[in-house]
């Protein structure tokens, strides 16, 4: 399969130097292109893929078309392509935050399978949560060809488009946020006594730690995260009485509204 990436920034770097780490594709059936000309070349050298010399010329070479750019530009270039596919009939998939399929179909063609996916930055060490949306004229054999680039930088899930704004609230934009947590946890730490350096490690390995267990227990049918919290809080221990605290701060609703304002945001935009 020779999969063709148009925009050579940092989630389509992620995604190939992850796809290409964990051998999910072959170097050899991977092309690119960028508007600049410095990115795809200096990307392509690292992993040993190819450079194309146009976005049509790509478009002529490949199975799979996906599309890296930035949002304002993705129609632009889809445009431009749009005669090749209508040749070749080859998949897209889209990286765009806020283009609706409809706007990529109309875009497109009408008969020019699509599909929209939402990775995050997790893809660069190989543990997206990636976001798969098919559109009208994807099938499941395309469905299944953007799960397996996928899935070769981390976990999947296909969902109806009408679900992409909270998704990309909790698996796009919570890596910041948990990072916040982190950070705060730490400086935590720094006034308690700690070197900073220690309060992160400390913390971070945490949190991974805790990710795991819940996946885990999700696997085997087992523990959810709220019976998680009552295993970790003995009664009238400490746990319990920083839950609280946290609690009586604003903890729970402060989240809330946090991915409340990135699903608005999103909206937005589309």
């Amino acid at each position: 399969m020779k999969v063709g990436f148009i925009g050579a920034g940092n989630m389509v770097g992620a995604i190939v130097r992850g796809a290409v780490a964990s051998e999910g594709l072959d170097p050899d059936e991977i092309f690119l292109t960028d508007r600049s000309g410095k990115s795809a070349p200096k990307l392509a050298e690292e992993v040993g893929a190819h450079v194309s010399k146009s976005n049509q010329e790509l478009t002529d070479t490949v199975d799979v078309v996906v599309l890296g750019v930035k949002p304002y530009a993705v129609e632009k270039v889809l445009a431009e392509i749009a005669p090749n596919l209508a040749e070749t009939g080859g998949l897209v998939i889209s990286l765009a935050a806020g283009k609706p399929l409809s706007a990529l179909q109309k875009v497109a063609g009408k008969d020019v399978p699509v599909i929209r996916v939402m990775p995050n930055v997790n893809a660069a060490i190989g543990e997206s949560m990636t976001g798969i949306a098919r559109g009208t004229h994807a099938t499941d054999e395309h469905v299944a060809l953007a799960k397996e680039i996928m899935e070769s930088v981390g976990r999947t899930l296909v969902l109806d488009e009408k679900d992409f704004s909270i998704f990309a609230a909790l698996a796009g934009s919570s890596p910041a946020w948990m990072y916040q947590i982190v950070e705060s946890f730490a400086r935590a730490g720094v006034k308690h006594g700690l070197p900073k350096s220690q309060a992160v490690a400390i913390v971070a390995q945490s949190m991974l730690g805790s990710a795991q267990l819940i996946l885990d227990e999700a696997a085997a049918g087992g523990a959810n995260p709220s019976s998680l919290v009552d295993q970790v809080c003995s009664p009238g221990g400490t746990t319990i009485a920083g839950l609280l605290a946290a609690e009586e701060a604003g903890l729970t609703p402060v989240l809330v509204r946090a991915v409340d304002a990135a699903v608005d945001r999103d909206r937005e935009l589309a």
